[in-house]
């Protein structure tokens, strides 16, 4: 048992994704996880502090690994997150950031994992739930299957060049994130399908998807407040469903559906762009405090 989660571990942390991250297994176990996340500019924005798409990886590789311990006995066809839900509590400021999952309950096929997001000193940096799918089975045939494909999205269109700026921060910018709309409560970003960014199966891993959707969520917002370096603003939460592996660039579509004074709830949508398949759906709910 000890050498198998051993080898889960190490499997994780050698992922590209989590090497680029920086992830450390610290500890792990039957239904448990501990992972870190060193502190490094290339993860951050400016001030030093965390772009919010690493804690939400960070929930995500966390939870899929406590989850990953109880199926290393048997045979598993087909693995992935269908859920993700990310509340973010502080900023991680220049700091390492620590996951603790665990697995709240274990079904046949789907187990759900709780993870806890803190520094060192014991802030609460962000609370998140995993909901990971591992079949025992060959998956269901193709008339058990169906895939949406998104409509083709809106380009063009005016670029603000302060959000030009803003995605050539050191983590977006090493997504390799490129806004080409960003409009009247809508943003239109692409990601590109590069080797660092992937999982251990090849496909864009799924905490780079969630940073991608919450990024491209805060865009729509600034699209509507109007981009301005004296506001003050932050990812309040996401939620993520993921539909199949991206092995293509993928473009976010996003849509701010409602604004409530400072808070804007944003409703995201991510396809690959040659397929048009969408591979995650998810919503933003930002906040920007304007003086």
């Amino acid at each position: 048992m000890e050498d198998s989660l051993a080898a889960l571990a190490a499997g994780v942390a050698g992922a590209p994704y989590c090497a680029r991250l920086g992830v450390v297994v610290e500890a792990i176990a039957l239904d448990r996880a501990r992972i870190r996340v060193p502190y490094k500019d290339e993860n951050s924005n400016p001030g030093r502090a965390l772009h919010g798409g690493v804690p939400a990886s960070t929930i995500d590789i966390a939870g899929v690994l406590a989850a990953a311990t109880g199926l290393a006995a048997r045979p598993t066809f087909d693995a992935s997150t269908l859920d993700l839900s990310v509340d973010y509590l502080a900023a991680a400021i220049g700091e390492d950031i620590v996951a603790e999952a665990e697995v709240l309950r274990r079904g046949k096929e789907i187990v759900y994992a709780e993870v806890d997001v803190r520094n060192d000193g014991g802030k609460r940096i962000a609370k998140g739930l995993v909901t990971h799918r591992a079949l025992d089975r060959p998956p269901a045939g193709a008339e058990r299957q169906r895939l949406t494909h998104a409509e083709p999205a809106a380009a063009g269109g005016e670029v603000p060049k302060l959000a030009r700026a803003i995605v050539s921060v050191p983590f977006m910018a090493s997504l390799g994130l490129a806004i080409t709309h960003m409009q009247d409560g809508r943003a239109l970003v692409h990601m590109p399908l590069t080797r660092d960014k992937t999982d251990h199966d090849g496909a864009i891993h799924e905490g780079a998807l969630a940073a991608l959707l919450d990024t491209t969520g805060a865009m729509a917002s600034w699209s509507i407040a109007g981009l301005d370096l004296r506001y003050k603003a932050s990812t309040v939460g996401i939620h993520v469903s993921y539909h199949a592996p991206a092995r293509d660039e993928v473009a976010a579509e996003a849509r701010t559906w409602r604004r409530n004074d400072e808070i804007f709830l944003n409703q995201v949508t991510v396809s690959e762009r040659g397929s048009g398949r969408v591979v995650a759906t998810g919503t933003v709910t930002y906040r920007i405090v304007v003086p």
